[in-house]
């Protein structure tokens, strides 16, 4: 990791912020009443909870699960505090954190006060632990306290490894209000912003016509540079991007460039899926996106809660829901598909999780199609 990502994680977690300050001493009375209440959080499913003290920068809670799940070392994590969980994630995902934490920070700060405790921050990202695997963690944000001046005093950070292990999506993070259910920030603008701020507007026109998928003599030809120059452009463009590797870069060009191309976007929408089998994987898991973001919790989680799919532990005490997890993947779908046990999963999620938001919409969509499909 480049020596400015250290630097900015570090802010991040000293510094952004703002030192908050007391009128008078703080009241840890009030973090005591709200105990039982992450305790809680603690015993849902796979959660594992901590508890951040921006007064003292130091954990007032952490789980003892966050060692034996995630595969850190007690010692470094209270040595280094949040600085070192942070400083186990990839680049482009550390970049993508930070670029969106500063966002939604600078914009809560800007909130009336009896506003700033409704905003929830919901990422995903990658990172390496202390046994050098690699591991994808679905992370919430949600603030507890407040000082009398109006600043973050408490925050509770939910952790828990990702229902889908895949190391080849970038991180990302989004903000909702938990009160009117608006999206305050979503992971397109931060990804937007993002190269805005560390590529010039050169390089981003560089930019976007690799990800159309030109070579470098189309890319010198059509800016009238040499094709050295071009090359030099591309270069500096996936340093700046601290990509740990050219999948990683090619992902984030993808992600950015290819909303702001109107006509490219038009052949994504051609790309629905046409035939039940692809309309019942894209159900299933836009069924379990809406879940994860709606409620934090996970797939087995749902399983169980459904009573719909069963739930296997395995020897490492992990939940595995290996039957759900088939339909999940066009290549692992069986045969002869149990849709209406996947249109009850879907209709239970839409029951349970009232929060508005565009993949509510999507699920919506997505069990019309299938509907349809099975009418003809």
């Amino acid at each position: 990791m480049s020596k400015a990502v250290e630097k900015a994680i570090r802010e991040m977690v000293l510094d952004r912020r703002g030192n908050p300050s007391f009128a008078s001493a703080p009241d840890y009375s009030k973090a005591d009443g709200l105990r039982p209440f992450w305790e809680q959080m603690e015993s849902t499913g796979n959660l594992i909870t901590i508890v951040w003290d921006y007064i003292k920068n130091d954990f007032l809670y952490l789980s003892d699960k966050f060692f034996s799940y995630f595969g850190f070392d007690p010692e470094k994590v209270y040595r280094e505090k949040l600085a070192y969980p942070l400083n186990r994630l990839i680049p482009v995902d550390a970049m993508i954190m930070i670029n969106g934490s500063a966002f939604v920070w600078d914009y809560v700060s800007g909130l009336p006060v009896d506003q700033r405790k409704n905003y929830k921050v919901i990422a995903e990202y990658r990172m390496q632990n202390d046994y050098d695997k690699m591991i994808r963690v679905h992370y919430q944000n949600i603030t507890l306290e407040l000082t009398d001046t109006g600043d973050v005093w408490l925050s509770m950070m939910l952790f828990e490894l990702a229902p889908d292990q895949n190391m080849e999506t970038l991180g990302n993070i989004s903000c909702i209000d938990a009160v009117s259910g608006e999206a305050i920030l979503t992971v397109e603008q931060v990804k937007e912003n993002l190269l805005k701020k560390i590529l010039s507007g050169q390089e981003i026109d560089v930019l976007k016509r690799i990800s159309k998928g030109e070579d470098t003599g189309q890319i010198a030809a059509a800016l009238g540079i040499s094709e050295k120059t071009a090359d030099q452009y591309r270069i500096k463009i996936f340093s700046r991007l601290q990509a740990a590797d050219i999948n990683d870069a090619a992902a984030l060009i993808k992600d950015v460039c290819l909303d702001s191309d109107p006509a490219r976007n038009q052949v994504v929408h051609k790309k629905n899926p046409a035939s039940l089998p692809e309309r019942i994987v894209d159900l299933m898991n836009r069924t379990i996106h809406y879940w994860v973001e709606s409620t934090g919790l996970t797939k087995a989680d749902l399983a169980e809660d459904s009573k719909i799919w069963s739930v296997y532990p395995d020897p490492n005490g992990w939940r595995r829901t290996q039957t759900l997890d088939k339909y999940l993947d066009i290549h692992t779908l069986p045969k002869r598909s149990r849709i209406s046990q996947v249109l009850q999963t879907a209709y239970y999620v839409l029951k349970t999780c009232q929060t508005p938001s565009p993949r509510r919409d999507q699920l919506e969509a997505a069990i019309q199609s299938v509907r349809e499909k099975q009418g003809s």
